[in-house]
């Protein structure tokens, strides 16, 4: 069993779920039930040293953290390890239900699989075909039709055999991969036959708080398409505009009145028969310098977890423009000529108005740092594009409906080019 990721968080899952594969799915869910319940951290690792010691050195488990790391983040971070322990349960008693052919992974210790994370048999050859076929989707006219891997398929985690090893390597040197004509048709086709036979499972992770819910991506067409004509867009929430006064030479700055409001703005929608919204914010600054990161990020009611994003005004103008592309021009008309105003702005703070000293001290003047940060952005820029947004989605008609169809299919991976997955979150 191949898992791979890119934090500890997700390393220590790799690990669980190796725990709960050498246990079988009777005892995983008599022994996991008292951690879960809250025994303690430190309880879990004591217990399952020896079964943690064999899974690396047998080579059963390998992390692009270390064991220490992973169980180090994992004793500090109690909300991951009640996670992990969740879902690792989940998956080892429920995986027959993704497909029969997983049924097998129940039994204690199948032998074929291995976990590993940060791999280059799985993990990196996807990536690679993953690059071939974005960039054979350029050839088409346009621009990519992904901007990055996690658009395709958002998976953290993969369940692989070792023919899922070999038949991925051998698409990968086929000519016409290498020459970037694979098409994301034969690579998703490619991703179905393995899943089916059972040799491959691409898992998507969220943290859970409460029961674990395994949902299955993009296996069937019909289905997803039955999704996005329920998913509908029912307003805007209300939203408060950011006040407040500053006055920016090119050799000065100074806060002249002071500022309150808020700077995001939310679409509302109804999907598959649950609420949730979708969040347009900028993030104003990185590394202590002003950047037009914008993030549109689709969340449920309910639900702790993110339902997946887009970052930046290029990429969601152009999902945008699918459907709309007089809507699209005028964000990015609003958007380029506001920002600039931004961008000085907060340049001269940073430079003249002790922006870069707050940035560099204590938290309480980072923090000061981040909402001066925010204020400008709300103050500039957002108080420029929310009425846009507003204006546009507060009364929505089907040409609305189909623009948030489109951002959704978009950040849940659910496009007709995107691949299988299968996804656990509460």
């Amino acid at each position: 069993m191949v898992m791979t990721a890119t934090d500890e968080a997700e390393g220590a899952q790799a690990l669980f779920c190796y725990i709960a594969d050498t246990l079988g799915a009777h005892k995983t869910k008599v022994q996991f039930a008292p951690y879960i319940k809250g025994k303690d951290v430190e309880g879990f690792f004591k217990e399952y040293k020896d079964m943690i010691d064999d899974a690396y050195t047998g080579n059963k488990v390998d992390t692009a953290k270390s064991k220490t790391s992973i169980i180090r983040y994992i004793k500090k971070n109690e909300g991951w390890f009640v996670s992990s322990l969740k879902i690792a349960q989940k998956i080892i008693t429920d995986i027959d239900d993704i497909d029969k052919d997983f049924g097998k992974i129940k039994r204690p210790g199948w032998q074929n699989l291995f976990y590993q994370h940060g791999d280059d048999d799985i993990m990196k050859v996807l990536a690679n075909l993953f690059k071939s076929a974005n960039n054979q989707s350029s050839k088409l006219g346009g621009g990519k039709y992904f901007g990055d891997i996690n658009k395709w398929t958002p998976a953290d985690i993969y369940f692989a055999s070792s023919k899922a090893k070999k038949s991925l390597k051998d698409l990968l040197n086929e000519p016409q991969t290498k020459k970037d004509n694979l098409t994301f048709a034969v690579l998703n086709k490619q991703i179905k036959v393995l899943l089916e036979s059972g040799d491959l499972l691409p898992l998507s992770l969220k943290k859970v708080t409460g029961d674990v819910i395994v949902k299955k991506v993009n296996f069937s067409r019909a289905d997803e398409n039955k999704l996005l004509a329920d998913t509908k867009c029912t307003g805007v929430q209300p939203w408060e505009k950011m006040i407040g006064a500053y006055t920016a030479t090119n050799t000065s700055f100074k806060w002249t009145k002071p500022y309150s409001g808020g700077r995001d703005i939310y679409i509302t929608i109804t999907s598959g028969g649950k609420k949730g919204r979708i969040q347009i914010r900028h993030t104003p600054s990185s590394g202590g310098k002003p950047q037009r990161g914008v993030k549109v990020i689709l969340g449920y009611v309910g639900s702790s977890a993110l339902g997946g994003q887009v970052v930046g005004i290029p990429l969601f103008t152009k999902i945008v423009e699918s459907v709309d592309p007089e809507f699209a021009r005028k964000i990015r008309q609003v958007w380029d000529l506001n920002y600039i105003k931004f961008e000085k702005a907060a340049n001269e703070y940073i430079k003249y108005g002790g922006g870069a000293k707050n940035y560099k001290g204590s938290k309480v003047q980072k923090d000061k740092f981040n909402d001066d940060m925010g204020a400008i952005s709300g103050l500039t820029v957002m108080n420029k594009l929310r009425p846009v947004i507003a204006d546009y989605f507060r009364a929505p008609k089907e040409k609305q409906n189909n623009v948030v169809r489109a951002i959704f299919a978009y950040t849940a991976s659910r496009t007709a080019n995107s691949a299988r997955f299968v996804i656990a979150k509460d």
